[in-house]
């Protein structure tokens, strides 16, 4: 079995099917991107409880705000699969980062920046983080 190299070819891999893939709110957005992320690389679903929960930006923004807010909601899943915190993300973290535009979004650290999934694919640029967790 070939050992895993979250900073390289896998992540190159799965930034580059992420990117084809469409955006789907509840299925293939920023949250449940990283989630499978986490998953394919540590074989847990931070996300398992958002799953299902909603289909739509509106579900979405609601589903947050029961939650406490984004970076409330983000901090307990993480931290519920045991993730822990770094303030020296490397390709292959993940994160909260602050999109100028849309708020807070999860996001996948790779060697060019954060990477977003996106209604247009994937958007990699130097966004503010947040919060990061080690993958």
């Amino acid at each position: 079995m070939e050992p895993r190299d979250p900073g390289g070819r896998d992540l190159s891999a799965f930034l580059r099917a992420m990117g084809r893939a469409t955006f789907v709110w509840g299925a293939c957005d920023c949250s449940l991107v990283m989630a499978d992320w986490c998953r394919k690389m540590r074989g847990v679903d931070p996300a398992a409880s958002l799953r299902g929960r909603y289909s739509t930006a509106r579900g979405a923004a609601r589903h947050v705000r029961r939650l406490g807010g984004f970076e409330n909601m983000a901090r307990s899943l993480m931290a519920g699969c045991g993730f822990e915190t770094t303030e020296a993300p490397r390709p292959g973290d993940v994160g909260l980062v602050q999109h100028p535009a849309v708020g807070p979004v999860f996001a996948i650290r790779c060697a060019l920046g954060w990477a977003v999934k996106s209604p247009e694919g994937v958007a990699v640029d130097h966004y503010p983080t947040v919060v990061a967790w080690s993958v």
